[in-house]
């Protein structure tokens, strides 16, 4: 078995003794091809030893690979675990594997690999001349010549790990092959007409590093990686469910913008009643607190938990208190877990020291008026992890502030449910928020973009009751390098 694949397929797990992991990742080898049919794989002991797991989890893996018919058992002489993969249904695994992951989670995918590659270019070119580069000349050649999207896999991931290689650092060699095995196979699916402009990129890449250049050899490095993860967003979001046909012509056009106002003032109004029920019940509660705690306003988790299961586009509401008014930081708060699970309280274990509300993104600002207020898309790096919109109003009491009532939403739930409004209208159209961040597009290039003076709109359109606005035929840099290939 060739290098290439075990270093794929048999890479040590980072979160060890965990079964369906190496199930998993042992499927997902097979169902690509990087397994191909027929493929022994090593012993069990050697294979435990490979991912750096016990024998006896690894036999309950292998157990559920027989149990989908993944796998064989041959006894005698020459026997072993085999695999069984038919070919057929290859095209139709990749397309059910790469509907798991969500646009955000590519997008990460995307500037973690740009980092990785650039980053590996960028110190390659800085020891050029200490370490020869001719294996990686040959194998950024290889692609060239490769005529399946097997053999394109192997030889793009061959090219990356060798790159990484050529930088010296163990971590990004370690790190390349685990992106390698989550992604490699999914960005050559059907990608044919990709070779010869892959090809070439491959040897300016090389170029650069034996020039020295290690700023050009940076962005050739992610600009390729970027090129290559974006056609894998634009085939994920081409999954997404499309809308019933509207009108052809200009009429086509005005009903997809219609329908995109229509959406973000239903969602607004969707946030304004779960704001005032959240208001009206701490009000409530306020009314009937004896000692003027946080905890005498419980009634507001029933009506969160009520308004969460009654709306289900939003993703977590409650009340954040203000300091002054009740000697400290505290929140009532329910959020919607992914899946089936019911609405989930959440807690903030934190200090009275250990954060400042008035810093975050949603806090309302001191001249802020009593209506709702929307922030900026964000990370909740203490509360979601999640990019997130916040929408807020101030609880008043006898003319002082009491805290908020909040609603948020994820930017990756507004993707999906942009998605299907947005593929009737032109290529390069998005959502942006007050920051020009993209909230939602219809183009992997744009996805997780911020719009800037460079970027030119053929017609930008004012949402709503947000802050957000619609960008028509966003004119970028990506656009123009694609026309060229």
């Amino acid at each position: 078995m060739s290098s290439w694949r075990e270093r794929l397929a048999f890479a040590p797990l980072e979160t060890a003794e965990r079964g369906e992991e190496i199930a998993l990742r042992l499927r997902h080898s097979i169902e690509l091809g990087v397994l191909e049919d027929g493929t022994q794989l090593p012993s069990e002991s050697e294979l435990a030893a490979k991912m750096r797991v016990s024998t006896m989890t690894l036999r309950t893996a292998l157990a559920e690979l027989r149990h989908l018919g993944l796998l064989e058992t041959r006894r005698g002489k020459g026997g072993g675990s085999f695999v069984k993969a038919n070919t057929g249904d290859i095209a139709k695994a990749q397309r059910d594997t790469l509907a798991t992951y969500s646009l955000e989670h590519l997008r990460d995918v995307r500037e973690y690999r740009a980092f990785l590659s650039g980053s590996a270019a960028a110190v390659a070119a800085g020891r050029s001349q200490q370490v020869p580069i001719g294996r990686l000349a040959s194998m950024a050649a290889l692609i060239g010549t490769a005529q399946t999207p097997a053999e394109m896999t192997r030889a793009d991931s061959q090219f990356h790990i060798e790159l990484a290689a050529t930088s010296g650092s163990v971590l990004f060699t370690r790190q390349e092959i685990a992106m390698q095995a989550e992604v490699g196979a999914l960005v050559w699916a059907g990608a044919s007409d990709r070779r010869s402009a892959a090809a070439n990129e491959h040897a300016m890449i090389v170029d650069a590093i034996r020039a020295g250049n290690a700023t050009d050899a940076r962005y050739l490095a992610e600009e390729h990686v970027r090129r290559d993860m974006n056609r894998l967003i634009d085939l994920r979001m081409s999954m997404e469910s499309p809308p019933s046909a509207p009108p052809s012509g200009s009429k086509r056009g005005d009903t997809a913008v219609s329908a995109v106002e229509s959406f973000t003032a239903g969602l607004q109004g969707s946030v304004a009643t779960s704001i005032r029920i959240v208001e009206e019940a701490a009000q409530d509660g306020l009314d009937h607190a004896k000692s003027g705690r946080l905890d005498e306003l419980e009634n507001v988790y029933d009506v969160a938990r009520e308004n969460l299961r009654a709306m289900p586009a939003l993703y977590g509401t409650g009340f954040i208190a203000e300091q002054s008014y009740f000697g400290g930081p505290g929140s009532i708060w329910c959020y919607l877990p992914s899946g089936s699970e019911s609405p989930q309280r959440f807690e903030f274990e934190m200090g009275p020291e250990s954060y400042d509300y008035s810093t975050a993104p949603w806090w309302p600002a001191p001249d802020a008026d009593d209506k709702v207020h929307t922030s900026y898309a964000y990370i909740d790096a203490l509360g979601t992890n999640e990019h997130v919109i916040t929408f807020t109003k101030r609880v008043t009491r006898a003319g002082k502030m009491a805290g908020v009532a909040a609603v948020d939403v994820l930017v990756s739930r507004l993707q999906t449910e942009f998605a299907p409004l947005l593929q009737p209208l032109p290529p390069n159209t998005c959502i942006v928020d007050q920051n020009e961040v993209v909230i939602a597009t219809n183009t992997a290039s744009l996805v997780g973009a911020t719009l800037s003076r460079s970027h030119q709109t053929e017609r930008r359109i004012a949402l709503p009751r947000v802050p957000w606005s619609l960008c028509l035929r966003v004119s970028t840099q990506e656009n123009a390098a694609g026309s060229a290939h």
